[in-house]
């Protein structure tokens, strides 16, 4: 199980699986650390052959996903890189710079990073009851803590949930041709900020037991459906 990279962004968020046999690594929060930290462990020979993102994140309030829930990510996407402009905001598609070239064998890749849709629909099988969906998340450099921007962030994107770290994980994954899941606790709701309604412990350690389940069934993630 060692070809397997369980990465966290602190120490909370990794608290239930010190002792398991996969590989375990604390980045510290923010997408240069994980950046960081990840490309360590994939240059490694042998590197690993799946990582898994485990973390909280905070939910959209229309998304409608309870305060404790779980939720796998289809796709990761930089929410906050692009241009601000009198006209709205525009992508680095928009824009015509991409962060990944298109290369022989994948196509340019911008703001968006899907996951792969097999691995993905594989892990949300095995999961079932224990993850309330699937979809795509953001990831921005600051936590939002306005009720009005964060359902502004889930109607422009479509997006479930944000977090600090995992796109920069996604796009790390791409470059080395690693698969790449993510799973996270939903800790509080994207609402106007009130630290006293958030469950940060529970949504951790509910995302932990989910990662724990996956890597008790990783035969079955590479199961023909």
């Amino acid at each position: 199980m060692r070809e397997v990279l369980v990465l966290a962004a602190t120490p909370l968020e990794a608290a239930q699986l010190q002792s398991l046999p996969s590989a375990l690594v604390i980045s510290g929060i923010g997408a240069v650390n994980t950046a960081h930290a990840l490309t360590r462990e994939l240059v490694k020979v042998p590197g690993p052959r799946l990582v898994i993102q485990v973390g909280i994140a905070g939910a959209y309030v229309p998304a409608g996903l309870p305060v404790g829930s779980v939720v796998l990510a289809s796709e990761e996407v930089y929410a906050d890189v692009g241009v601000v402009t009198p006209d709205g905001w525009l992508s680095l598609e928009d824009i015509g710079f991409p962060l990944v070239e298109a290369g022989a064998a994948r196509p340019a890749r911008y703001n968006h990073f899907p996951l792969d849709e097999y691995l993905v629909a594989r892990a949300a099988s095995v999961c079932g009851p224990l993850i309330a969906g699937t979809g795509r998340f953001l990831t921005l450099s600051q936590v939002t803590g306005v009720r009005a921007a964060g359902d502004g962030l889930h109607y422009r994107f479509g997006a479930l949930c944000e977090s600090m770290e995992g796109a920069a994980a996604a796009h790390v994954c791409a470059l080395h041709d690693v698969p790449f899941l993510e799973v996270r606790g939903i800790s509080n709701l994207v609402e106007n900020r009130d630290r006293a309604a958030w469950r940060i412990k529970e949504a951790a350690d509910a995302a932990q037991a989910v990662v724990r389940h996956i890597l008790e069934n990783l035969a079955a993630l590479s199961t023909k459906p």
